[in-house]
């Protein structure tokens, strides 16, 4: 890579979808072009909004060999990163913290992000010259650093790359923040019997006992495609969505607006699954979980009800998810953030990695102290997770 060249485009509607979902990475739902076009149109990021798309599009010698999802962030609303506390030091050392650079996909706490590199391109190389362009955009637009935010676990390796080889003057000055995330793994299960015959009898029984209230309740789940979904299904999704964030109040993730689902049918349809729980009384669900699938994982993201009912967020959310990873032969789903009992529900929790480059040594010397303690916290809150995980001994 001899002449390496650096365009950053305001918008995902000036890169060609075709050229971007080409690339290697693309196939994750949530770095695709209509994922991330749907959020540009719908409103939830632009130039006015927190998030505001800066993409970029790095070539050697004329020729593209990477786009870059990259956004500027005007604070840390959407993030799952709260770091608001750094523009407080900043501001006292008459620095800024926001508008901060940031690689990361909007409102979407999974460890997924990661530069899309174009086929036929030595993947290694080329998310190596990623990273350092990301830097140097960071410090020529004058930006306090560089953030990647949940990251793919191949960018730890490409960290790891940079501070081995000293390969820019800010090599090995990455900051790691290790995040508590949840998996559950298909081990081969010919069936959801079979992957609770893997628990202890007093966890079985509990099992038993929420699929018997959802039951005894005449509610039964089904998983529903999004390009085979009626239309009345997107809306009630938003119904839901909107519904559950009420119940939050200040502590709301309330990050799409409703014109979001309004516009999915046609721009995500084949990308997203419907968890969707009928009652014998009505024709419409009374409780939703909306799921994105890539190639071979699936992922929880949205849901609500009509009502709570004993068992139904856990089979809704969790169990008819998991029945159809297995019937799928799907081999991995990231059922969101939170949520203790996912643990006792067979999810494992993993660590999944965040960097960060602050080129204020002074803000760095607090952002790194302060990442190394949360780190910590989190490993150490993986361990007492899995330490409640289900699963008989011997395994």
């Amino acid at each position: 890579m001899s002449n390496l060249s650096v365009r950053v485009l305001g918008s995902i509607h000036a890169i060609e979808a075709k050229a971007w979902n080409a690339c290697h990475g693309a196939s994750c739902p949530f770095l695709s072009w209509e994922f991330l076009a749907l959020l540009e149109d719908c409103g939830a990021v632009g130039p006015e909004a927190v998030w505001a798309p800066a993409h970029a599009e790095l070539s050697d010698e004329g020729r593209v060999i990477a786009y870059i999802p990259l956004y500027t962030l005007a604070g840390s609303e959407g993030s799952f990163v709260w770091d608001d506390g750094m523009e407080e030091v900043a501001r006292a050392l008459r620095l800024h913290w926001f508008p901060k650079l940031v690689a990361a996909v909007p409102f979407t706490p999974a460890p997924i992000w990661r530069p899309l590199v174009s086929p036929g391109e030595h993947e290694d190389s080329v998310i190596d010259a990623c990273l350092g362009a990301v830097a140097e955009l960071a410090r020529s637009g004058l930006f306090s650093g560089a953030h990647l935010h949940w990251t793919d676990p191949l960018i730890g390796s490409a960290i790891g790359r940079h501070a081995a080889a000293r390969l820019d003057g800010d090599a090995g000055n990455w900051i790691s923040w290790r995040r508590q995330v949840y998996r559950w793994e298909n081990q081969g299960y010919a069936s959801f019997a079979d992957f609770t015959g893997s628990f202890s009898k007093n966890m079985r029984r509990n099992v038993a006992r929420d699929k018997a209230d959802v039951v005894s309740a005449g509610i039964a789940v089904k998983v529903i495609r999004g390009d085979e979904a009626d239309p009345g299904l997107w809306t009630r999704m938003a119904d839901y969505y909107e519904r559950t964030n009420d119940k939050f109040g200040p502590w709301a993730a309330r990050f799409l607006p409703r014109s979001f689902f309004e516009m999915a049918a046609e721009r995500i349809g084949p990308l997203v699954r419907f968890s969707a729980a009928y009652g014998t009384d009505s024709g419409y669900p009374v409780a939703m979980a909306m799921l994105f699938e890539g190639d071979d994982m699936i992922w929880g993201r949205y849901w609500g009800a009509t009502r709570d009912l004993p068992g139904l967020h856990f089979e809704t959310c969790y169990y008819a998810p998991i029945a159809y990873a297995i019937h799928e032969g799907i081999s991995g789903f990231d059922p969101g953030m939170g949520s203790h009992h996912k643990a006792r529900r067979g999810f494992r929790s993993l660590l999944a990695g965040s960097y960060h480059l602050v080129f204020d040594p002074r803000l760095r010397s607090v952002y790194a102290d302060a990442l190394s303690r949360a780190s910590i916290e989190e490993a150490a809150f993986v361990d007492e997770l899995n330490a409640d995980l289900p699963f008989r001994h011997k395994e």
